[in-house]
């Protein structure tokens, strides 16, 4: 039986509305002469602690190991996820560290659109943000969750993708999930293939994109799929590390500027024919009850 836990969060681009949001920042402090010690989440050693979720419709299912310290995960037509659960409080550690590295990237990558949806790598953050406010798709996909896996999933998530072409200083919105997914891609086409490492603020991404602190971090996800794109591609993980907020000078980094919030041009079009349904009735309207006097 396929597991169910987290689909949501393969799927954050998988729509044709989104809106994008600016990243906030603020500058680190210089670093200072002893370097703080993180917490290792996941060092590469071994694949024990994760699970395996495979995407309806992946031609083959994901192959995943552990090699030379490191998480492999090769995508042959596959659109798989290897999740695990951990719980930690974003406000008190809230520097998320790993490095990752691909075999290739796709000139097209990004979530704006279903068939350009493939990345060679995402690395994906769940929170335990509560469905108060959840609308009717996000608690039915809830309930279908549950129902396959007696396992209430993310309310919300971020999902960091390395081979888009969007720039890092924005983040989409995706309507799946009814604003409850967004996708930052941390590395374009032009980076290349070698090791990167990353450093992100979880707890000001977060703030930054749904506009308040952060709730607790309840699972993380690896993924890496080329599902529709029927092609071959690797990624690599290695040292998954958490930070304390005393480690925000040794980290020194400061985001691009931030962008106002735009939605893409079909949302637009939607808006536009809308009006246009609107003003043509009220035309009708007004014409019939003149005729009627």
């Amino acid at each position: 039986m396929k597991r169910w836990l987290l689909p949501i969060l393969l799927l954050a681009g998988c729509t044709a509305s989104q809106s994008r949001h600016a990243l906030q920042g603020e500058p680190l402090e210089s670093a200072p002469a002893a370097p703080v010690a993180g917490r290792v989440l996941d060092d590469g050693g071994s694949i024990d602690g994760w699970r395996y979720y495979e995407v309806e419709g992946s031609l083959k299912p994901l192959t995943f190991e552990s090699v030379e310290g490191a998480l492999h995960l090769t995508s042959d037509g596959s659109a798989g996820l290897l999740w695990r659960a951990m719980r930690f409080e974003p406000g008190a550690e809230p520097l998320l560290q790993w490095r990752w590295r691909v075999s290739r990237t796709f000139d097209t990558s990004t979530p704006l659109a279903p068939e350009f949806d493939n990345f060679p790598a995402r690395l994906l953050v769940g929170f335990d943000s509560g469905w108060k406010d959840a609308g009717p798709a996000a608690l039915a996909w809830r309930r279908k969750v549950e129902q396959h896996t007696g396992v209430t999933p993310p309310a919300r998530a971020i999902c960091y993708t390395f081979g888009g072409t969007l720039e890092s200083n924005e983040a989409v919105d995706a309507a799946f999930g009814e604003g409850r997914i967004v996708v930052i891609n941390l590395r374009t086409p032009r980076d290349g293939t070698g090791w990167h490492t990353e450093v992100r603020d979880l707890a000001s991404d977060y703030r930054s994109v749904y506009g308040e602190d952060p709730p607790e971090v309840m699972a993380l996800g690896i993924g890496c799929d080329s599902h529709r794109l029927k092609t071959r591609v690797e990624a690599w993980f290695d040292d998954i590390t958490l930070y304390g907020c005393d480690a925000y000078a040794q980290f020194r980094r400061q985001l691009a500027p931030s962008p106002q919030r735009r939605a893409p041009p079909l949302v637009w079009y939607v808006f536009a024919a809308c009006a246009l349904v609107a003003g043509g009735s009220a035309a009708v309207w007004l014409w019939l009850r003149r005729r009627g006097g």
